[in-house]
């Protein structure tokens, strides 16, 4: 236990340097013995995540009818609306929320994320080949077909709502 608190310990002093730390670290604390540890618990869970979309109809039709996401929420307040998809095979798993990029910083967040080529979102499947030749069946245009990279396979997709989209497959 000792050496995972070490390690811990260690991992966060070179991360305080990479992420510019400009003077040394203070002494650390020392480690607490495995009996002073509190016990392990459920924790913080990841119940949401936000990709922002120009258009949330035509998102909503492309997450659902080509992706194959359900919607879990759909309100509307006046201009605004709360939208939601999941996977149906865990429908009460994390939601995606299609936000409209009305916000400037979302939207210059989305641009930006594009123009670099960056994934705005990335979903993992067990069956790369497959659900890129049923995406593509369904008119999903790809700007990177099925490519082994070190670890996995991905693929890169347009969402026609201005997010670049990363499948990955986990090597076995």
């Amino acid at each position: 236990m000792r050496t995972l608190f070490s390690n811990a310990l260690a991992l966060a002093l070179l991360f305080a340097g990479a992420c510019g730390a400009s003077r040394p670290p203070a002494a650390a604390a020392p480690i607490p013995e495995a009996s002073a540890v509190a016990p392990l618990r459920a924790g913080l869970q990841i119940k949401l995540t936000t990709v922002y979309v120009d258009d949330q109809d035509k998102a909503l039709r492309f997450y659902t009818e080509v992706l194959g996401f359900v919607t879990k929420d759909d309100v509307r307040n006046g201009p605004y609306r709360w939208l939601t998809v999941t996977s149906p095979a865990d429908p009460d798993g994390v939601q995606l929320q299609l936000a409209l990029d009305d916000d400037p910083a979302g939207k210059a967040f989305q641009q930006a994320r594009l123009q670099a080529q960056q994934p705005a979102v990335m979903f993992f499947t067990d069956d790369l080949e497959g659900d890129h030749a049923r995406l593509r069946a369904a008119g999903a245009e790809f700007t990177m077909p099925p490519t082994a990279v070190t670890g996995s396979t991905i693929a890169m997709l347009l969402d026609t709502c201005g997010n670049l989209i990363q499948l990955t497959q986990l090597a076995r």
